[in-house]
């Protein structure tokens, strides 16, 4: 199966989707211990409070590196999942080489049959009811006949 020059993305995509679904499976076989101890963690928030800042300046700070990092993870995982799904080995996204082609070697001609007549027959259309003009009303419109409910 040829490999596609830059398919780091999409083994990423499919990575962290996995990932996605993962963790989601976990969370949710956790949610009882959870959802016992959420009455304590909202009683520590403002202790919390004043550290949130410098909380979020480190965060800030080693962003870039952390998701690059988990993109590279999850392109190896989504590799991994893709290459087991396919039934074949994994290819390296970083060292991926073109696919080489053979040439194709002749073959000789197969010899061909006569083909089977097939008799069809030709569809008639069928005649339809003519369409008949609703009478006018007293108005000059068209009347129409409704059944459907009425509201009162």
């Amino acid at each position: 199966m040829p490999t596609v020059p830059n398919s780091k993305p999409f083994f990423a995509y499919v990575g962290a989707g996995e990932a996605a679904l993962t963790r989601l499976r976990t969370r949710v076989t956790a949610l009882p211990t959870t959802l016992k101890t959420m009455p304590a963690q909202v009683k520590s928030l403002p202790a919390l409070a004043p550290t949130l800042a410098q909380q979020a300046k480190g965060l800030r700070e080693g962003f870039g590196t952390k998701a690059e990092k988990l993109y590279d993870e999850f392109a190896a995982r989504g590799e991994k999942i893709v290459s087991d799904l396919r039934g074949g080995k994994a290819t390296s996204t970083t060292t991926a080489k073109p696919a080489t082609v053979k040439p194709a070697t002749a073959k000789p001609a197969a010899k061909k049959s006569p083909a089977a007549k097939v008799k069809t027959t030709p569809v008639v259309a069928q005649p339809t009811a003519p369409v008949v003009p609703a009478p006018a009303s007293a108005n000059g419109t068209a009347a129409t006949q409704d059944n459907s409910p009425t509201m009162l």
